[in-house]
């Protein structure tokens, strides 16, 4: 009767190597993972902003420095076809103390040609009254595209995926029998 009880303690159970083998392996993974993430976060992103910032700002000169150029061929093709206004003078009896009457005389007024206008020219004229009327676009907002198409929702469902694969294969071979 005694010995059907056993003073020591419970049976020894079979060792857990494959488990702890692949516990192993995915802490070291999820510690790779989360030191990826701070180089991206750190070092790689701030970057990309700066390069972003500065491709703007270099389009934003190479247009103003188009448009001057234009600004500047049209201007050469078509000077300022606006007369401008000439003040004269009428004629007074005043005065003066020498008792000699001036006299002013009106000077000739400008005319403006009318011939046959070059295309080449005319397009230039165009273009440079639609780039100085044109207003520059600025970004005030973010894009609205949605968290599935830009936010990586394919690669999150498929890791999903995999981590639970994972969880299956180790559990079947933790409770595998050994042998």
């Amino acid at each position: 009767m005694a010995e059907d009880f056993e003073v020591g303690g419970p049976p020894e159970e079979s060792s857990n190597r494959t488990f702890v083998l692949a516990a192993a392996g995915i802490g070291g993974l999820l510690v790779l993972s989360l030191i990826c993430l701070g180089l991206y976060a750190l070092v790689l992103a701030p970057r990309q902003r700066q390069a972003s910032a500065d491709r703007a700002t270099q389009i934003a000169l190479e247009n103003t420095q188009v448009a001057a150029a234009i600004t500047a061929t049209a201007g050469a093709r078509f000077p300022s076809a606006t007369v401008p206004s000439t003040r004269t003078n009428t004629p007074t009896n005043t005065p003066t103390r020498t008792a000699t009457a001036v006299v002013v005389v009106a000077s000739p007024t400008a005319t403006v040609s009318t011939g046959t206008i070059d295309p080449a020219a005319a397009t230039a004229a165009f273009l440079a009254t639609r780039a100085a009327r044109t207003p520059t676009r600025t970004v005030t907002a973010l894009p609205v595209t949605g968290f599935a198409d830009e936010g990586g929702m394919p690669m999150l469902v498929l890791l999903g995926g995999a981590l639970v694969l994972v969880a299956v294969v180790a559990r079947r071979m933790r409770l595998r029998p050994l042998g």
